[in-house]
Parts: structure tokens; sequence; C-alpha cells
């Protein structure tokens, strides 16, 4: 009863813990807006507000110094010395409208100067400029750096077509080409830049109160009364892993130019998330990939997708735990095992062991691998009480028996195990030929580190195709039994609802591939049972006895 309060309450308090966090991120990124009709001391107004229409010119440099007058109205081919690059001019934006849904600016295959293939570091200038005189001197002038020493995962993690390369490829000299390059640095860092940044203005037409914002350090921003708040620039948009490398020979780098204004609010939040993950990346060794994950929901979303996501988050978490706990319960306290299935139990412990596999070939995300090695952990546990070790008199001398079908004593259960066994022939019969033909077009038409990568993908792929495998041998019996009544509806219902969760979350946040099909899986298979359950459920007591009574 104990360990039922426990259990209860770790949810709850930790739902509770994280809900007051929330709240108290809400309340300092809130903006200290003053009275309306205030004015004077102490109140500051956003002054491009009042301003006309500006122009963004938005540049690269090689160094941080403003870009002289000649570069913001320059273009064409750029010459071998050159140390700025004009990337393109949003014109006539009003700072205040927020309505302005103009198109984004795609450069393809950016043509760089010389002097930015010197593995340097490269800064992101915005200025915002009268509008139609690039000359004038910048209203703002926001510079970022935007080029970090990457190693690509193509260069960090070596891959080949192991057969040679696909058949009839009209890239493949191409492509030969840009990895001789890649072999000539090898695995060093090379300065690289996104693929998508996002800038804008941040925003607040409210008057505010000065000593709000400097207790929530923004005092800086302020000049007399004037509140000068820097442009937004936001790279979070294309984490690290997707950079793409200033580097001779190989394919120029591309980058999408995308209008957006922020409030004051959201980009204080941004701040802070973005902080607060990079100081977990820093004293905690997350993994980059992980944090870039999470960064990329506070990049490029809005407030509300950013509610969306982190609560999905939670209630995964929440609902992950729910579930294993109430699994945990079912069979701590399951002294019968009529109509529990050994086989789907076995089935998911060699998922769990393929998946975790392939999650570790990827080198990518850690977080998946912690939950998988723990259901693994979870299944070894319910076969450890669902079977058993028989001795035999001939050669292996043990056999690995359920224990329900050595003590059954109903009927129906003495051929329970031939017929899952029958059942799971079928299904793999048909699955069979489709997971071979899938494995060999990989095998032809994509790079590989390893055979050994490649098996373990194609195995993957074999899991998550044979995915209805893993439960369909406990929906055989289901319908041969023509009962569900012996299943944990209970932790089977977390389960579906944490499934349900994940379905949005692969939306919302990178994972592996093969990770992605698997929270599809058993959202069918879930409803199959909710069928069954319906059409097997038993007549209620009230039911019963009026039929009694009719019979007499």
């Amino acid at each position: 009863r104990v360990s039922w309060h426990i259990t209860k309450l770790l949810p709850l308090a930790f739902t509770a813990y994280v809900a007051y966090e929330v709240y108290n991120l809400y309340l300092f990124c809130q903006p200290p807006v003053a009275l309306e009709g205030a004015s004077g001391t102490g109140v500051v107004v956003w002054d491009l507000q009042r301003s006309g229409a500006l122009d963004l010119c938005v540049m690269l440099s090689l160094g941080q110094q403003l870009p002289p007058v000649a570069a913001r109205t320059s273009g064409g081919t750029p010459s071998p010395r050159q140390q700025h690059l004009l990337l393109g001019v949003f014109e006539g934006i009003t700072p205040s409208d927020t309505s302005d849904m103009r198109s984004d600016i795609h450069l393809e295959a950016l043509e760089l100067p010389e002097a930015f293939f010197r593995n340097g570091t490269v800064f992101l200038h915005v200025l915002a400029v009268p509008h139609g005189d690039r000359g004038a001197s910048p209203l703002r002038h926001e510079v970022v750096r935007i080029s970090r020493q990457v190693v690509q995962p193509s260069r960090k993690i070596k891959k080949r077509y192991l057969l040679g390369g696909p058949p009839s490829s009209a890239n493949l000299t191409r492509e030969l080409e840009e990895s001789a390059a890649e072999d000539a640095i090898g695995s060093a860092p090379v300065s690289s830049l996104p693929r998508v940044v996002e800038l804008g203005f941040v925003m607040e037409p409210r008057p505010l109160k000065f000593e709000g914002l400097a207790a929530k350090g923004l005092q800086h921003f302020v000049h007399g009364q004037d509140l000068r708040l820097p442009l937004f620039v936001n790279t979070l948009v294309s984490p690290r892993d997707e950079y793409l490398p200033m580097l001779k020979g190989v394919k120029p780098p591309t980058i999408e130019l995308s209008l957006r204004s922020v409030g004051l609010g959201y980009w204080t939040m941004q701040q802070q998330i973005g902080m607060a993950f990079d100081d977990a990346e820093k004293n905690m060794g997350m993994n980059e990939y992980d944090v870039d994950s999470f960064k990329q929901m506070i990049g490029g979303s809005s407030p509300s997708k950013i509610i969306l996501v982190y609560t999905v988050a939670i209630a995964h978490l929440v609902f992950e735990f729910l579930a294993f706990s109430s699994d945990i319960s079912f069979w701590r306290s399951k002294t019968s095992f009529e109509g529990i299935s050994s086989s789907s139990v076995s089935m998911q412990a060699l998922t769990n062991i393929i998946m975790f596999l392939y999650v570790k070939e990827q080198r990518q995300t850690k977080f998946v691998m912690y939950f998988i090695a723990f259901r693994f952990c979870l299944q070894l546990w319910k076969l450890r009480k669902l079977t058993t070790f028989r001795r035999q008199a001939s050669f292996p001398y043990t056999s690995w028996v359920s224990r329900a079908g050595v003590e059954s004593g109903l009927e129906e259960m003495q051929d329970i195990d031939e017929y899952e066994r029958r059942c799971m022939r079928k299904l793999m019969l048909v699955l069979l030929p489709v997971m071979f033909a899938f494995c060999m077009y990989r095998l032809v038409h994509e790079k590989f580190r390893s055979w050994y990568s490649w098996f373990v993908l194609s195995l993957a792929v074999s899991a998550q195709i044979g995915g209805f495998v893993v439960m369909t041998p406990q929906v055989f019996m289901n319908h041969r039994m023509k009962s569900v009544e012996h299943l944990p509806w209970k932790a089977l219902t977390y389960q579906f609802i944490n499934t349900f969760i994940d379905d949005i979350f692969t939306w919302c946040i990178r994972m592996p591939e093969m990770q992605k099909y698997s929270a599809f899986r058993d959202d069918i298979v879930f409803v199959v049972c909710c069928v069954q359950r319906w059409m097997y459920r038993k007549p209620s007591k009230k039911s019963t006895k009026e039929l009694s009574a009719k019979e007499e």
C-alpha cells in the first residue's frame, strides 16, 4: 500500500514541480508593462515603433566591424579577397507590423569569396536602415557568429557504398569528387554555416517600466526614455550536425533567410532556455544531438507550438512512468499465467536488443537508448516470472518452457504454443519478402559505415516492419480464447496514451529514423485489442440475472 501511494505521488510531485518552474519562467519572461497612459521618468518606449519603413540588409563578413557602404550595395560575382558578402535585403518592412508574411530568400549554391575558405570565423551582420537608403547610418546593427567548427556526420562516420555504388547514378562522379575532398581534410572540424537563419525585429509596442527591465537584466537596452531592442537573429533552427561546410571541392552551402519578428517575452524565454541547455551540455555532459533537438523546438517554433511540445514531453515522461509502474505492479501480483503469451514478451525483448544496437550504431541520441535499455530489463524480469527451465533426458538436457504450458489446467491452453507458432509462421511468410526487398534496396542505393552497420539497420527495419508480430500472438490468443480479461488493461491504457503522445512527439523532435516508425506501431494493435474487448465483453451481472429469471 505504501508503494502504491509512492507510485501515485511521484508523477504528481514531478508534474507540480515542472508546472511551478514553468510558471516562474512565464512570470520572468513577461514584459514589465507600465500603466496605461503612464509617461515620464521610469517609463520607456520602443523607439522603432515610431520609425517608418526599414530595409534589413543581411551580410556575411570575416570581421565584427560594421561593413562598409560599398559592401551593402554591391552584388554579382565576389572578388577572391573580398571580406564581405551581401546575402539579401528585405525591403520596406514596418517594424511593428506583425502581419508581414513575405517570401523567404533562398540562396542555392552560395558563391563565397576565396577568403571564406580559410577555416576562419564567419559573422552574420543584420543592418536595419531607412527604406531605399542603404548607405545611411543603420538604426540597428546586430552581429552574430554564424559559423561553427563542425565535423559533419559524413566525415565523422565515414560511409561508402558496400556494393560499389548505385547503378546508373548520374551524380556518382560528383559524389566521388566530394568524397575525395572530404578525405583530404579528414575528421578535422571545418567552419560551417547553418541551413536556415531567422531574422527580424524584437517588438514591444507597449510602454514598459525601467525597474522591471533592470530586474530582468535588460537595462542596457534603455537609452533615456527609448527602449532600443536588438534585432532578432536565430540560428537554432539548424542543428549543428546539419551545418554545411565551407570547403572547396564539395557542394557549396545553401542558406535560407526567413523573416520573422517576435515579441520581447518570447525572445526572453528563448534566451533563457537556450542558456539552460548550453549549461546542461557543458556541465552535465548532455549529448550534442539531444541538446540541438530541444533547441530546435524553441528556435523555429511559435509560442503555442513550444507549449504544446513541452507539454507533450512532460506528459510522455509521466505516462511512461505510470505505464512502467502499473506493468510492474500487475506482474508482481500475478500468480497464474494462463492467457499470457511468452512469445510476445520474448519478441519484445529481442526487439529492444535490436533497437538498442541500431540507436547505438547511429551515434546520435542517448535519451532513447536509456528508455530502450530499461524496457529490455523489464522484459527480462517478465520472462523470469513467465518461463522456466525444465530438465529433459536428451540433449541439451534442459528446455525453456512457459510456466502456463507446464502447469495449466485449462483445456483451451493445452495446444496454445502450437497455435501461436502457426500464426507467427503465416505472418512471417507474408512479411519476409517485404523485409528482404527493402533491405536490399538500402544496400544498393545507400551508404553504410560497414557491413555490420547495414546488418543492424536491416534488423531494425525488420523489427519495425514485423512490429505487429510482437503483439499479434496475444491478439490471436485473445481470439482463440474469446476473452481479454487476462490482459493488464490499466498498463495497456497508459502505454496507448503514451504511444499517442509519441505520435505527436515524433513530428516535433528529431530522433533516429527507425525509432520514429515504432511510434505508430502499437496504435493499430491496441485498437484491435479494444475491438476484441468489445466483441468478447462479458455480460453484466444485471443482464445475467435477467437471463436466468427468463430461463426459470
